[in-house]
């Protein structure tokens, strides 16, 4: 077995471990390290690498093992990283994913992402699903349903969002977010998400928090600054002539681990 350096980070409670791009990764050993009681324990590893189009290339594994397009929160633990990291330090940095190269910005003691991906909006039939109060779809790099809803604290999220992301309407599964309105003049509401791939309720996701502000505007023209709060603190995503996402992010610790 090999030897390799670790740090983990995490973005308003979504944990994730960082890895060079060098660590030879199978969807076992992926799970085995997210692992909260046989191994370091989170939602997710992010790997680190070249790239010739932005500043840094990411991949993101979910705890499950699956690679995911794009994770907000992750994401944002990189570019911290990457910034604690890099000499001379810079206030803005390029994010290749997936699918795309992804903006951020140094924001108090991290940094801010600007949600360069969104499409799909309200491309599928929703009008089955009459649970809650409103329902809204969206693709922020990875795909979203949001449900308005009252009492949040209340939803059996394990168990609705599971249904929901396994529903036979998303072809590849899709997240899912319950959105409590708290204050409609100050644009404040509560937040809690069931991400695939993890397949469990995180403390935050920020693509779902995207998706939700956006959501939110659509359903109720809010802009601006959306202050959405969720298990791990408060968030906020602003709507303007473009999308920004910022919280808070914390460096867990580091270490060596076997693979």
């Amino acid at each position: 077995m090999t030897l390799i350096p670790f740090v983990k980070y995490s973005a308003n409670g979504n944990d994730f471990i960082i890895l060079s791009d060098q660590a030879k990764l199978t969807p076992e050993i992926v799970s085995r390290l997210c692992h909260r009681n046989f191994g370091i324990g989170a939602d997710g590893i992010v790997t680190l690498g070249p790239s010739t189009k932005a500043d840094a290339k990411m991949r993101i594994y979910n705890a499950d093992g699956s690679e995911a397009e794009m994770c907000g929160n992750g994401l944002r633990c990189l570019a911290t990283y990457l910034d604690d990291i890099s000499s001379p330090k810079k206030d803005n940095y390029l994010i290749e994913t997936m699918n795309s190269v992804y903006p951020t910005f140094r924001k108090n003691k991290s940094f801010a992402l600007e949600m360069s991906e969104i499409k799909d909006k309200n491309i599928l039939d929703l009008s089955s699903f009459k649970d809650f109060m409103q329902s809204f779809y969206i693709n922020t790099g990875v795909p979203h349903l949001i449900f308005l809803a009252q009492e949040i604290h209340k939803i059996d999220i394990k168990k609705v969002g599971a249904f929901y992301r396994y529903h036979s309407l998303f072809t590849k599964g899709t997240n899912v977010t319950f959105v409590e309105v708290v204050d409609n003049d100050s644009r404040k509401a509560k937040a809690r998400t069931y991400e695939r791939g993890v397949e469990d309720e995180t403390y935050s996701c920020g693509t779902g928090l995207t998706a939700t502000a956006l959501a939110l505007g659509h359903w109720f023209n809010w802009s601006g600054d959306i202050h959405l709060h969720t298990k791990g603190g408060q968030q906020i995503v602003s709507l303007g002539e473009k999308v920004l996402y910022s919280g808070e992010v914390i460096r867990c610790f580091k270490g060596e681990v076997e693979l």
